[in-house]
């Protein structure tokens, strides 16, 4: 992926900002330019720590300029998502870095919500990283890519394998078939009177899947992964199965933005997650942006 400016959701007014690490060693090896910012939350004060705010600021971007990145920092008071979305489209970013603070239990559900109300509103490609990663991130060489065998599909891949070090990554390309329950769940009893249907389907998308990967280079290190029952669940289960390192997926069309496959893989985020939208979003976005 070519990134000219990457904008970084700075969600820590003081100590570790493991989205403000991603993006640094983002910006440092593709010599992206960094747009920092931080919304305040309309419900504080904006005074409401400020010194704090400031002081961070000013020690993000020193850190920025000593490793050589380009960088500009900015504040603003009101609704997070709203303000990222507009600093996205008014700075024609190319990929928002933002994390997402772990949680426990039932609040597990409302851990992404700012991540998710940006990905619903901006046709950025989007990285969402967990707020308690490395301070000092490596690069993602251990990479699963969900795709759903439409002609998005090959994108997909295309992101995955930009947002990585060198052809020594490991991708596992996967698609889950949601006509056909899991192996371990209840089947119809129609499903039982035809037992050749689920190895059929299986493995039509088995050949599909394989001509989606075709065009990946050759030194990377590729395996393909069939699966089937809940996308979400089994990309997630698959993605821990695989100590996977980063999870891509792309951004779905019409009002239903990402479907409940994306958005439940947001709410399970253990691990990084791009979000990729097509190429027609994309431009959609670009034309919809006001003039510079």
């Amino acid at each position: 992926m070519d990134f000219k400016r990457i904008l970084v959701a700075l969600n820590s007014p003081n100590g570790r900002d493991a989205a403000f690490e991603r993006a640094l060693a983002l910006a440092r090896s593709s010599g992206a330019e960094l747009y920092l910012l931080h919304a305040v939350p309309a419900n504080q004060p904006f005074s409401f720590r400020a010194d704090a705010r400031l002081a961070r600021q000013a020690d993000v971007r020193k850190r920025a300029e000593d490793a050589g990145v380009r960088v500009q920092t900015v504040e603003q008071h009101g609704d997070p998502a709203e303000i990222i979305e507009l600093h996205a489209n008014a700075r024609a970013v190319d990929l928002i870095v933002m994390g997402a603070a772990p949680r426990r239990g039932w609040r597990r559900r409302h851990r992404s919500l700012v991540a998710e109300r940006v990905i619903r509103r901006t046709s950025v490609p989007i990285l969402v990283v967990a707020g308690d990663a490395s301070d000092s991130p490596a690069p993602f060489r251990n990479v699963l890519a969900a795709v759903d065998l439409s002609p998005a599909s090959k994108d997909v891949l295309s992101g995955a394998i930009g947002l990585t070090a060198d052809e020594t990554v490991r991708l596992t390309v996967m698609h889950t078939v949601t006509g056909l329950e899991a192996e371990n769940a209840f089947q119809s009893r129609a499903r039982w009177m035809v037992p050749e249907y689920r190895a059929h389907v299986i493995d039509q998308a088995r050949r599909t899947l394989e001509g989606v990967v075709a065009e990946v280079p050759a030194g990377v290190h590729t395996r393909l992964q069939v699966s089937t029952g809940s996308a979400a669940r089994a990309i997630a289960e698959h993605a821990a199965a695989l100590d996977a390192d980063l999870v891509v997926v792309g951004r779905s069309r019409g009002i239903k933005i990402l479907g409940s496959t994306g958005i439940g893989l947001l709410r399970r985020n253990e691990r990084a997650l791009l979000v990729l939208p097509s190429p027609s979003q994309r431009r959609a976005g670009v034309e919809g942006r006001p003039a510079a």
